[in-house]
């Protein structure tokens, strides 16, 4: 079943969750003495990579070196894993790079101008740092996302960031510096995804045409040429990469980064199958979002499977606050964990719960958060999976489970995708586009 789980993806865009860095070293665990966990179930238990897992497996998930300070490394479950029976693709970190936050790369921090920041970007420690995203994603990934600089950091938001004050073109210039540092220096143990990324039209036209000569393995879609830039943006960008022999033999996966919502799970399969049947049999595509961690560790939520209806309000994955109370504390099999999932079968509120400190509303401690992560995360490996298979289905049963105007849209991207005058086509169909592009625009969290 567990083998029939991982095969059901082939014909899909596939999901990668986002694995944490504690989620990866708690999941090395037999046991913690401190803690009550179901019969039959240890911390290594959580270990979805494990094909022998007695819960479930899942042999795919994306993880960042942006999470470790530099020349940190730790045995978990994505460096001591299977690598013939799992696919791991590594972040190389710029969007900690981007926000300055990145442990131990300090060289950022006395810059006062775009110069400056360029030159030390260039300098002993950026080599340094460039040196060591590239080894630890040669060691721990299958494929990996080239370093890219942050287009986003120019905005008012992000003012305080290192790189705020670059402009579009030296960002695009850095970014290349980093390809061909990338391209002396890769050894060959991971195929490497060429980052494109552009907040407006003109700056993806201008990234593009500086990075495009890189084709190392495939491509990874950010910013306004992913998903944040809708539906019709991302067929613009992808058609006209595949006019430019984007997705020819060798260059065979596409990732787009920060997806968690349903519709785009079947909007990228349909992008696949257009590109699999008018370009590259071979090519993959793929998505991933931290989506699970979050909501178990920052709100202590669980997510909960949509009840998939033509309704575009019912394609969601909700959540829910957690049973939180001083009475499921010490309180044994009494109260069922009460959402269902292969390890929140087997839970009780007791296992999460348990803080019982006066005066205090925090329950959980670092396990419960792991629990309620692997909780979440088979839950949206599921919703992603389910609304692909009924997205696909013949169209009779498939408008009984999806609304119309995405199936009328992923009709429409097989039908682009099939054709080399598809300009045309795209624009006179923007309001499809927008009108998919507003469905369950942001995932709803019931607090």
């Amino acid at each position: 079943m567990m083998d029939d789980f991982n095969k059901r993806w082939d014909d899909y865009a596939v999901y990668l969750p986002s694995i944490q860095k504690a989620y990866a070293k708690a999941a090395t665990k037999t046991a913690d003495k401190n803690r009550d966990l179901p019969n039959g179930v240890t911390l290594k238990s959580l270990n979805f990579l494990n094909p022998k897992s007695k819960l479930w497996n899942y042999k795919y998930g994306l993880y960042s070196v942006g999470q470790f300070r530099i020349g940190e490394t730790q045995g978990d479950i994505v460096t001591n894993r299977d690598i013939k029976q799992t696919i791991v693709l590594g972040d190389s970190g710029g969007f900690q790079i981007g926000k300055g936050t990145l442990a131990g790369f300090t060289a950022l921090k006395k810059c006062k101008t775009a110069e400056e920041v360029c030159t030390a970007w260039r300098g002993a420690e950026g080599i340094k740092l460039k040196n060591w995203i590239v080894n630890w994603l040669e060691t721990n990934s299958d494929y990996a996302m080239t370093l890219d600089m942050p287009l986003w950091a120019r905005s008012k938001p992000n003012k305080d960031t290192p790189f705020h004050k670059c402009s579009v073109q030296q960002l695009t210039d850095l970014t290349v510096e980093n390809l061909e540092f990338i391209k002396r220096n890769k050894r060959g143990n991971t195929k490497w995804l060429n980052v494109i990324q552009g907040d407006t039209p003109k700056d993806m036209k201008l990234w593009w045409d500086a990075v495009k000569g890189y084709r190392f393995s495939g491509w990874a879609l950010a910013g306004n040429v992913g998903w944040r830039g809708g539906t019709e943006a991302v067929l613009n960008q992808v058609l006209m990469m595949r006019d430019e022999g984007a997705f020819e033999k060798g260059l065979d996966w596409l990732h787009v980064l920060g997806v968690s919502q349903l519709k785009w799970a079947v909007i990228l399969t349909a992008i696949q199958r257009g590109l699999r049947a008018s370009t590259n049999p071979n090519l993959r595509v793929s998505f991933d979002s931290a989506s699970p961690n979050i909501l178990a560790g920052k709100f202590e939520q669980v997510a909960k499977y949509p009840k998939f209806t033509s309704k575009e309000d019912s394609w969601v994955v909700s959540a829910v606050r957690v049973p939180n109370a001083k009475v499921y504390v010490d309180s044994g099999d009494k109260y069922p964990f009460p959402f269902q999932s292969p390890i929140g079968d087997k839970l009780k509120l007791s296992h999460i719960n348990v803080k019982n400190k006066r005066f205090s509303n925090v329950r959980f401690d670092e396990v419960s958060q792991t629990l309620l992560t692997h909780h979440n995360t088979y839950v949206y490996v599921r919703a992603m999976l389910e609304a692909n298979e009924l997205a696909f289905l013949d169209k009779a049963d498939a408008q009984q489970f999806v609304p119309q105007n995405l199936l009328n849209c992923l009709h429409l991207i097989e039908e682009l995708l099939s054709s080399k005058k598809w300009k045309t086509k795209l624009t006179a169909n923007k309001k499809l586009f927008d009108a998919v592009d507003k469905m369950s625009k942001d995932e709803v969290f019931v607090v």
